[in-house]
């Protein structure tokens, strides 16, 4: 059995969609923070390392593109440390993350914690339960899968879980989407009718980057991958392509 040599990994998005159709390997990885409510951010990004790059990169030497939707820019932005394709090409290593795609997903820096980031108190659809450590979702329906097709809609929200209230009020010590290796491979996916994350948040969160992005727009709510997964599809293996053809 040879393991294909590219990987797409799919953070904290709950289903890969079509991108198996044009030949891709996909990993879709489970948040830890969720319904945990003693896991902070850190959790996820040790998580993440451990699980998905250490066996993929280091041990198997497997080109990867990380598609982070939503929160998994927080753990995402950290848990890349070190293993950029461009970093380990350097080091005379096998495999690496050839470049990054943020889906409506936070760009956190160093210091930023998500509660800060969408403003330092909770949005109205968010359900903050202090006394357990848990925050859920008013209406998971509307907020994340306004314009998905029924039954698919209903099931979709069926499926969501709290989250760990540390998780969004710790912040991390580095991250790593702006080093030099990912210019030119650095994409941000836009949802125009995104009812959790509206695209004046994206924007914002795209501006205090200050780093570079190739922004591309889908007139989706947040869960495109649900809604529009052909278009969401052709979109993610151009831009895989796109990040190959730099190296």
């Amino acid at each position: 059995y040879m393991l294909k040599l590219l990987m797409v990994i799919f953070v904290n998005s709950p289903d890969a969609f079509s991108i198996e159709e044009a030949g891709y390997d996909t990993q879709i990885f489970e948040l830890v923070t969720v319904n945990q409510p003693m896991l902070k951010v850190q959790d996820d990004v040790t998580a993440l390392a451990a699980e998905v790059f250490f066996p993929l990169i280091e041990k198997h030497g497997k080109d990867v593109v990380l598609y982070l939707h939503s929160y998994a820019g927080f753990p995402g932005s950290a848990a890349i440390e070190g293993l950029s394709k461009a970093e380990r090409l350097a080091a005379g290593k096998r495999g690496g993350i050839l470049g990054l795609i943020y889906q409506s997903a936070f760009i956190p820096t160093p210091g930023d914690t998500l509660l800060q980031m969408i403003g330092g108190t909770y949005a109205p659809w968010q359900d903050p339960n202090t006394p357990i450590g848990l925050i859920g979702v008013v209406d998971p329906k509307t907020t994340f899968y306004a314009d998905v097709m029924e039954p698919l809609a209903t099931k979709a929200a069926d499926r969501i879980l709290p989250h760990s209230l540390l998780s969004f009020n710790t912040a991390l010590s580095q991250t790593f989407f702006g080093i030099p290796a990912y210019n030119g491979r650095r994409t941000y996916l836009y949802t125009n009718h995104d009812q959790a994350l509206p695209p004046f948040a994206q924007d914002a969160f795209v501006a205090a980057s200050g780093v570079e992005w190739d922004v591309q727009n889908l007139e989706t709510s947040h869960s495109p991958f649900l809604s529009e997964p052909k278009q969401l599809a052709a979109i993610v293996v151009a831009k895989v392509q796109a990040f190959l053809a730099t190296y």
